[in-house]
């Protein structure tokens, strides 16, 4: 409605001149009505095409919790929104994506211009549709984790070679935390891997079993009770959710650091917009509202740029990392 009325009031006079031009043409003037003609098709055409370049900006996630992830993003996507007006973004959205594979489409059609999420997902995302990762998230508080194996003191359990003929819980498929990046690790250091259908099945003699618990809770549980010989999760979750039973266990092993949520960009995203994107993000921490914003966006801290180090580590997780989730 807004590019509408903008239209209407622009071209009123556009329409009079050509009125004006047409009387002209009353008194014989053909070469005047040629030059009205054409004066007004030009500032039509300019105009339409000026309305079609100012457009939302779509944010994006992966969850089956679309309403809760709505409500959570949209806020964080109209404040950017309205830092980017010189770049044509009229509105906010917030589009959430099924998988890895959804949000791939999404990003590669275009229907969707920022990606948030952990960087171990984004790589499997980038890998099938080359969207590009631009920023830091600091999701409370904290740029980034690292991921620990542990176990129970009293387990015998001293060395990654212990871990044969043994059975680790991971949480889920799609956690960085929790599975993809400890396996990944382990697996570089020489753990071969066996998935089992379940903790109590029959264990493997030169692997290392490994099932999924569902949650970190469970996989603390497990490892307390001794269903399970070890489990994988930041080490911060296992401080947190572990409590007093904390001095019960032994980290067997700590993985490097990598950011906790990172932003990825289309493909097509210009680089313009690009650059005003994060110019934004690295400066809402700076302003009373943008504060706002970012503590009601699950308490994030800030965004800032992703250091090289980390950008050289996270492209040689590339490889094994969508092996591991299937990203190609």
């Amino acid at each position: 409605m807004r590019i509408l009325s903008v239209f209407f009031q622009t071209a009123r006079p556009v329409a009079l001149e050509f009125a004006a031009r047409s009387n002209e043409i009353e008194r014989g003037s053909t070469v005047n009505f040629i030059k009205a003609a054409f004066l007004t098709c030009f500032w039509i055409g300019f105009l339409l095409g000026h309305g079609a370049a100012a457009r939302s900006l779509v944010i994006g996630t992966i969850s089956d919790e679309t309403v809760k992830e709505t409500r959570t993003f949209l806020p964080f996507a109209e404040f950017l929104a309205a830092q980017l007006q010189d770049e044509g973004i009229t509105a906010g959205e917030v589009r959430i994506a099924r998988n890895i594979g959804h949000m791939a489409e999404l990003l590669s059609k275009g229907e969707v211009d920022v990606f948030v999420d952990s960087p171990l997902v984004s790589l499997a995302v980038r890998a099938r549709c080359g969207s590009r990762m631009v920023a830091r998230r600091w999701k409370k508080g904290v740029a980034e984790y690292h991921s620990v194996v542990f176990v129970r003191r009293d387990s015998g359990i001293r060395s990654l070679e212990d871990l044969k003929g043994k059975v680790i819980a991971f949480e889920e498929a799609f956690s960085s935390s929790g599975y993809i990046l400890p396996r990944h690790t382990l697996a570089a250091e020489g753990v071969q891997f066996s998935a089992l259908s379940g903790p109590r099945a029959a264990r493997p003699g030169a692997a290392a079993g490994y099932v999924f618990s569902g949650d970190d809770e469970n996989t603390i549980e497990w490892v307390l009770r001794g269903v399970v010989d070890a489990g994988a999760m930041s080490l911060n979750g296992l401080r947190k959710r572990a409590g007093d039973d904390f001095a019960s266990l032994e980290i067997l092993y700590k993985t490097e650091s990598i950011p906790r949520h990172v932003v990825s960009v289309s493909p097509a995203t210009p680089a313009g917009l690009s650059d005003a994107l994060l110019a934004a993000l690295a400066s809402m921490h700076l302003s009373d509202e943008g504060r706002r914003v970012l503590h009601g966006f699950e308490k994030t801290t800030k965004f800032d740029a992703i250091p090289e180090r980390t950008r050289e580590m996270l492209d040689e997780f590339e490889e094994p990392v969508t092996a591991i989730i299937g990203g190609k």
